[in-house]
């Protein structure tokens, strides 16, 4: 209970309902309207959390209104306000969509929250992870998940800090968000597989975008490539005993030639990724759901996609060549991944298996 409360308070001060800002004020995630114009205010208003929408005023009677969930920032996604880097820790907030998923232990309702898979933002509000990640008997009973933290980098401070050009400078708190409803594939395979090992997790309020949390792009088309792509997995991995790293870890991770994947397990082409176990770069447990990012430079600007999800694979190598990992293939599901985003202000029936 005292966890909540101090996380309500940290989210209240650090978003707050702006008093006034012209419509170039509002950001790219929001449009300047009339306040009987926007649904998702009233809703907002009627809510006991509404300080912590952090809602601007744009004029008068008027607001920054949350756009539709369906929305995809495809001009505004996948950019960090950082400069990459190449060690195992990544810069503060160089990956600002990383999400953690937190649980709960239904048995011990006192218990904190534990961290056990990764996920990726895709708009203010949902996040994009792997179906195992919130689905039985993949997660261990009887632990369930309960939050989703954004922004967060290092979980044993907040704010997080680094030195920077020689000065200590300090990221935004971070966001710690309830699950509002859990969307998996409706054929999701609950083998040794894991095909279509894909869900969305809609947050219960949307997020406010900051330096340190902003969504990641996602590829409609399918590459057709010479499958010797690189790719960056970033997350916080078990580090033994079920404890996970206190700070975001990243690996550069190969493609591999499906062949081998095919050599090892049952690979499907068309769905999923091959990838990892060269040189001892692969992801780890606890990584799961996380993004296979790829990043692509277009023109002054560098962008990041979430090539992948982080699926499954052998466990942890330490040989030179291992057996390569699993990874969800996004651009095989861009149209199931729109056709499930959908307002929480409005009725729907989805055909996809659906919890809250």
């Amino acid at each position: 209970m005292l966890f909540g409360l101090i996380g309500s308070f940290l989210l209240m001060l650090q978003i707050i309902l702006v008093p006034y800002s012209n419509g170039a004020g509002c950001q790219f995630d929001t449009e300047c309207v009339n306040l009987d114009k926007c649904p998702r205010t009233r809703a907002v208003m009627n809510s006991s959390r509404k300080n912590i929408i952090g809602l601007r005023r744009c004029g008068t009677n008027k607001v920054c209104c949350p756009k539709w969930e369906t929305y995809l920032p495809h001009d505004t996604c996948g950019q960090s306000r950082r400069k990459p880097t190449k060690g195992k820790i990544p810069a503060l907030n160089e990956f600002p969509w990383m999400a953690m998923l937190l649980y709960g232990n239904k048995n011990n309702l006192s218990q904190k929250l534990v961290p056990k898979c990764g996920g990726s933002l895709i708009n203010n509000w949902y996040v994009l992870t792997a179906a195992h990640c919130v689905e039985y008997p993949f997660m261990d009973y009887p632990y369930a998940l309960k939050t989703v933290r954004l922004g967060e980098h290092n979980t044993s401070t907040n704010p997080d800090r680094a030195i920077v050009n020689g000065r200590r400078q300090y990221a935004p708190l971070y966001m710690e968000i309830e699950v509002d409803q859990i969307i998996t594939h409706e054929q999701f395979n609950r083998g040794r597989r894991l095909i279509n090992d894909i869900a969305l997790v809609r947050l219960k309020f949307p997020v406010r975008y900051t330096r340190a949390i902003q969504p990641i792009c996602l590829p409609r088309a399918q590459k057709l490539a010479a499958h010797k792509r690189k790719f960056q997995a970033s997350g916080w991995p078990d580090m033994g005993q079920g404890i996970a790293s206190e700070v975001l870890l990243r690996s550069f991770i190969a493609e591999r030639h499906p062949d081998v994947c095919k050599s090892n397990y049952d690979f499907n082409l068309g769905s999923q990724i091959c990838a990892g176990g060269l040189d001892g770069n692969d992801t780890s447990p606890g990584d799961s759901g996380g993004p296979l990012m790829e990043t692509v430079i277009r023109g002054k600007v560098t962008l990041t996609y979430a090539a992948g999800i982080i699926s499954y694979g052998q466990k942890p190598c330490v040989l030179k060549t291992c057996k390569p990992a699993f990874y969800t293939k996004t651009s095989y599901f861009f149209e199931w991944i729109k056709s499930k985003l959908q307002s929480p202000f409005i009725d729907s029936d989805s055909k996809s298996r659906t919890r809250k």
